[in-house]
Order: C-alpha cells, then sequence, then structure tokens
C-alpha cells in the first residue's frame, strides 16, 4: 500500500478533490473520504492497539487530515494521509499504554434494568448505573440523546443521519465526539473520586 509510486493521473484526481474540499463543497469531501478509506483502514489494521475500533481511529485519522488541510502544499497527498494515520494509531497505542480506555461498552446495556437488578447483586450493577447517569448529567442532551440511540438502543448511524437530516460522516463524527467527552468526564469523575 505504501510503497506504491506516484501516478500522475492520480495526484491530478486528488488536487481536483482537494480543490473542491477547500471550497467546500460536501460532494468532493464525502469521495475524499471514500476513495481514502480503505487505503486508511488496511494501514489502521496493521497498526492499531488491540481494543481500538478500526472505525472509530479511521474517524479520528479524517478529522486530523481535514483540520489540517491548510497545512499540506505539496508533494504526494497520499503519503501525507498515510503519515497522519499512522500518527493517528502510535497516538492510540501510547495512549493506551498510559491509561487504559474506558469503553461505553462497559457498562450494562440498560440502566434501568441495572438498577431494578442491584437489590439482587451485590451493588455493582447499581454502582454502573449512578455513574452512567452522573456522566450522562455533565453532558450536552443532543450528546446523551445520540449515545443513547446508538450505544443502548442499538440505532445505526445512517438511520440517525437520515432522521436528524445529518450527512452519514457529521453523524459518525457526532458520534465520536459524544463519546470522546464521555471519556473524558468519566476520567474527571474518577480523579475527583480519588483524590
Amino acid at each position: 500500500m505504501e510503497g506504491k509510486e506516484s501516478n500522475p493521473h492520480e495526484d491530478t484526481r486528488w488536487q481536483f478533490l482537494l480543490e473542491g474540499v477547500r471550497a467546500g463543497d460536501a460532494a468532493a469531501e464525502r469521495q475524499l473520504v471514500e476513495d481514502l478509506y480503505p487505503r486508511v483502514a488496511g494501514i489502521i489494521q496493521s497498526l492499531r492497539p488491540r481494543r481500538e475500533l478500526v472505525e472509530d481511529l479511521a474517524q479520528e485519522v479524517f478529522l486530523r487530515m481535514f483540520s489540517r488541510l491548510a497545512q499540506y502544499r505539496c508533494g504526494s497527498f497520499v503519503s501525507w494521509v498515510d503519515a497522519i494515520t499512522r500518527r493517528v494509531c502510535y497516538d492510540a497505542l501510547r495512549k493506551q499504554k498510559v491509561r487504559p480506555e474506558w469503553r461505553f461498552a462497559d457498562f450494562p446495556e440498560d440502566p434501568a434494568e441495572m438498577v431494578a437488578e442491584a437489590g439482587e447483586g451485590d451493588g455493582a450493577s447499581r454502582e454502573s448505573a449512578d455513574l452512567l447517569e452522573k456522566l450522562f448529567a455533565r453532558m450536552d442532551s443532543a450528546q446523551v440523546w445520540l449515545l443513547r440511540e446508538v450505544e443502548l438502543r442499538g440505532r445505526t448511524t445512517d438511520d440517525l443521519a437520515r432522521e436528524m437530516g445529518w450527512t452519514k460522516v457529521a453523524t459518525r463524527l457526532r458520534l465520536m465526539r459524544a463519546r470522546r467527552l464521555l471519556a473524558k468526564t468519566y476520567q474527571t469523575i474518577m480523579k475527583g473520586e480519588t483524590q
């Protein structure tokens, strides 16, 4: 993947798409993501941390790529994206070694069900439900809604994109940001409890 020589036709195509993206063309953005996704996913598969999902890391790659597009000047665009992809994977590996990742899936699916079962068990389910509600209370209601719909109710991002009138990419990015905020809020709460 990474060792291919530059093809002048492909370079022209990338430049055309980049011009569209810089001009704010949503179709060019979508096409750029669709064209680059297989390549980015392949690199992530070969480098990804054990617990990371390919899609989450790919979204991070595209976030960085679009936010730093003004920094790209010349040379092989694909090589530049490859470098971003590797950096995202290395950052995730480093992060995993420094602090274990907290995952939404660590909580049971239905907080109400956890509360009902808490009286029968050792109280761990009740603590998880309370913690989840604490996390949600500190977040924006739109983000909480999105997390509940996808993580608790099992709805797809495509379904939510249609319902809300968002693009699929925008929906996935909102979900990724909500998950990131949830993890950050969790870290804040845990730091407060250990002090």
